[in-house]
């Protein structure tokens, strides 16, 4: 058995109540049933011989249905009298990572079987945890591993981000996969995670990476989940089986290994549970995953792309099992879901060559991908994913560098006077002075997991840098340097706001489920409890204190004591989990002018009087994850989920003009210019986008990367810094 050796120890940034909570269910060890891993005799490895196990997905276990939980306990008392080795769920196994939903999918498994379940996280446990991971490592240990079974290496894979829905690899946990698989050998794998992979698929932005790590191994089979419906696909050497929900469905998979006429194949049947406990389980043969080598002569392929002014031209050399290539560009602006855009067939060139162009007028300048499919005449394929530099170089708004950080750059970058800190998901924060031909690295200091933006003090002499080891840090703005530390007991995953209150310096930021209000040199003011949790920012008049909660609600609490003053509820869903993802969890609430307090959901922004909570008006559309910006002090810009741009009238909500923008916009606020003529914006995709605030014209200027960025940009001059979830930082040149 294998586990990466960067994983963090399992429970020791939990808060203490949420342990008392877990003990109350039967205690961690009772959760984990004596053991987080199978029997000796399913994990050591034994030669191959019979083999048969069971795989589930999206369980989605919630408190509030009990018509679900009593479906799992089926399901799983039917998995249990099948004596399988293992049993894989991948992922969804919650809805949304609450401790006491935890306690509820443990309470239907049978004791038995609950040492033999081997599990990896999916969205709904890291989209809205405050624990960063930490609670689903107390009750299911690391979210990435690997195990053998009679002659079978299998490799649970953690593709989830933390407070985001879509997947990415990244390089840290590529290496370890690597490493892993050359100990396996020639053992042939299987791989089990969330997220579907290739294809029409891109819920995983880094698929490519995924591909060329495996393409080496003996790698045969991948079980997913997440999108609630049945799908093989064989692809690159191995099968991808994607599974129906056990949500609601008394279904699971049978996996048996059996002789196939080219080797051992692993046969995979779908199980239906009758309602009535003696009757038999129904079955319907699904597919097969040959553990041989497939046929050789149809990848890996290495396609060549260049842009050619309007076009990209392709010439793929082609192995001789490859009876037609087609290739479309990559769809950047799809996020987290599928693209049906039907790729355009190449031209076979004599026995080993296939050509063609693909139409690139109505892109942008900058980096691109191209996906590129192979078929053989059996349906298999085989898929490469490459980047294509598009239009002229260094052309209009280059980028003039780009700076490792490492880790993913996901909270906003923070900026005075020219100095820049840039802090990562690796715990490295950075303070830059940047011009145009280097970042001018300050200082850097090693934290904890960093996944919100810091905030310079009131002086700008410190810089706040929440972080995942529970921890607020101060540290010297000039030298990096230590000056205090606030240990909030959990995970600090929202950005801090220093603001006044009595014209004493205040700090407020919130971890878990609780606001702590600190004074200058890190000691508590005061701190009030938080429904559920809060992961934006909250904003502060110098009297009153607004922010969102996790319960569905808005509120308003006294900016010296703390004293809760009034609730808006901002839906009437009817779950705790609904409550939650349909409410103001994510907001960066916003001061407007005239008073009003900008609390945004995924249906509403709602303008808030800060005093009493009144609602002075609200407006339909997803503006809960994008900062709003106020422009020429009298106007307000605010950008939905869906990347469409609208000046408002702060007053009344009133509309001046909308427009779309990028294709998505999710946590990376605009940026204005120097004369406050014009707003950046960088759309989640990566898409560089010029707002003319007066007119309501947009212009696409750039694709900078091909990464996913979370993180709001800063201006130094005419230099845009932009980061993103690759870990860079990228210089862009506005002048």
């Amino acid at each position: 058995m294998t586990h990466p050796t960067s994983a963090p120890a399992g429970s020791a940034l939990l808060r203490r109540r949420s342990l008392l909570q877990l003990a109350g269910a039967g205690g961690l060890a009772a959760l984990a049933g004596g053991g987080l891993w199978p029997t000796t005799a399913a994990a050591e490895g034994e030669a191959a011989g019979p083999l048969r196990f069971a795989v589930v997905t999206d369980t989605h276990a919630d408190v509030d249905v009990p018509t679900n939980l009593a479906n799992l306990r089926r399901v799983f008392t039917a998995v249990e009298a099948d004596a399988p080795a293992f049993v894989l769920n991948c992922g969804d196994i919650t809805e949304y990572g609450a401790v006491d939903e935890y306690a509820a999918y443990r309470a239907t498994v049978p004791d038995s079987l609950w040492p033999l379940l081997k599990h990896v996280p999916g969205n709904h446990e890291s989209r809205w945890d405050p624990t960063a991971g930490q609670a689903y490592r107390a009750v299911f240990g690391d979210p990435t591993f690997s195990f053998d079974a009679a002659g079978l290496h299998v490799v649970g894979l953690d593709a989830t981000q933390v407070l985001q829905e879509p997947g990415l690899f990244g390089p840290e946990l590529l290496e370890w996969l690597v490493d892993d698989l050359r100990t396996a050998g020639r053992t042939p794998s299987v791989l089990f995670l969330h997220y579907p992979l290739g294809g029409r698929n891109a819920y995983v932005n880094d698929t490519e990476a995924l591909w060329s790590a495996i393409e080496p191994f003996d790698v045969r089979g991948v079980f997913a989940g997440h999108i609630h419906r049945e799908e093989v696909s064989r692809i690159n050497g191995l099968t991808q089986v994607t599974g129906l929900p056990t949500k609601g469905n008394p279904f699971y998979y049978r996996v048996e290994r059996v002789a196939g006429e080219r080797g051992s194949v692993l046969e995979v049947t779908h199980v239906t549970v009758p309602a009535d406990p003696a009757a038999p389980v129904q079955t319907r043969p699904f597919t097969t995953i040959p553990l041989a080598a497939p046929p050789a002569g149809l990848g890996p392929l290495q396609p060549r792309v260049r842009s050619t002014g309007e076009r990209f031209s392709l010439t793929v050399p082609a192995l001789r099992g490859v009876a037609e290539v087609s290739a479309k560009v990559y769809p950047q602006g799809v996020f987290g879901g599928t693209d049906s855009t039907v790729p355009t067939p190449l031209t076979r060139r004599g026995r080993g060559m296939f050509t063609g162009e693909l139409d690139a007028a109505a892109l942008p300048a900058g980096t691109h991908r191209v996906q590129v499919r192979a078929t053989a005449a059996d349906g298999r394929g085989w898929e490469a994913v490459v980047p294509v530099e598009h239009g002229r170089p260094g052309g209009a708004l280059p980028v003039r560098w780009t700076h490792r950080v490492g880790g993913r750059v996901q909270g906003a970058l923070a900026e005075h006077e020219g100095l820049v800190v840039v802090a990562s998901t690796s715990g490295t924060v950075q303070a830059l002075r940047p011009d145009g031909r280097r970042p001018g690295r300050v200082w850097e200091r090693r934290l904890g997991p960093v996944h919100r933006g810091p905030a310079f003090s009131a002086d700008a002499a410190s810089v706040l840098v929440p972080a995942a080891d529970s921890a607020l840090h101060a540290l010297d703005a000039a030298t990096g340097e230590s000056r205090w530390r606030a240990d909030l007991g959990v995970p600090v995953l929202s950005a801090p706001l220093v603001t006044a209150v009595d014209g004493e310096e205040t700090v407020l930021v919130t971890a878990g489920d609780t606001l702590w209000a600190l004074d200058a040199g890190g000691r508590t003011r005061w701190r009030a409890e938080v429904p559920v949790m809060s992961a934006g920012r909250v904003a502060c008049d110098g009297e009153r204190v607004v922010l969102g909660a996790g319960d569905g609600r808005a509120y308003g609490l006294d900016a010296r004591t703390g004293e809760r003053l009034w609730g808006f509820s901002t839906n009437t869903r009817t779950t705790a989990y609904s409550r939650l993802i349909y409410g103001p969890w994510d907001a960066t609430v916003a001061l407007l002018p005239g008073g009003a307090a900008l609390v945004a959901t995924v249906s509403n922004a709602h303008a808030l009087d800060p005093a009493t909570g009144a609602q002075r008006w609200s407006r339909a559309g997803s503006y809960v994850y994008t900062p709003a910006l106020t422009v020429a002090g009298e106007r307000v810009l605010l950008v939905d989920e869906r990347g469409v741009a609208a000046l408002v009238d702060p007053a009344d909500g009133g509309t001046l003009w909308t427009v779309p923008t990028a294709p998505r916009s999710l946590n990376a606020g605009p940026v204005l210019s120097d004369d406050a003529a014009t707003a950046w914006l960088v759309g989640t995709a990566g898409l560089l986008v010029e707002i003319d605030l007066a007119a309501g014209v947009v212009r696409r200027r750039r694709q900078l990367f091909t990464a996913n960025t979370f993180s709001t940009p800063v201006r130094v001059g005419e230099l845009l810094l932009v980061g993103d979830q690759a870990g860079d930082l990228h210089a862009v040149d506005l002048s």
